[in-house]
């Protein structure tokens, strides 16, 4: 069942990337973003499971050593949160909490201009309003 699979991948993912197993994790983060754009696919085009499977993918690009990847990952995410704005609303508190995450977990994302893209900041900044506004 491919919602198992996607679980058991996100949380197995999560504690290698959590431990800095990065060598460990690879392989299961790109297996994660496979299987979610899979089940992305099969629901229309949006699944929450992509947008979680392309932050720790982009946790995984930064810990490489790869920090432009990472914030095409980041920019990935962000434009199918802006395409699927109306599904988006059942899975808002998931979605804010992953941005957030972002926002604290990766240098692409830092408020120093010299470590941080500032588009890519304020991007984000602008997300998780629109998810906090639909929270309420």
């Amino acid at each position: 069942d491919n919602a198992q699979e996607l679980s058991v991948l996100s949380a197995l993912s999560a504690a290698l990337l959590l431990t800095n197993a990065f060598e460990e994790a690879e392989e299961l983060v790109l297996r994660y973003r496979e299987a979610a754009k899979a089940e992305s696919k099969k629901r229309g085009g949006f699944c929450f499971y992509d947008i979680e499977s392309l932050f720790k993918s982009a946790m995984l690009l930064e810990a490489r050593g790869r920090p432009q990847e990472a914030a095409g990952d980041v920019r990935a995410l962000l434009d199918l949160l802006r395409q699927n704005e109306k599904r988006v609303q059942s899975y808002a508190a998931a979605c804010e909490e992953v941005l957030v995450q972002a926002s604290g977990g990766l240098a692409v994302l830092s408020l120093d201009p010299e470590v941080g893209e500032a588009e890519l900041v304020e991007s984000v900044a602008v997300e998780l309003a629109k998810l906090r506004s639909l929270i309420g």
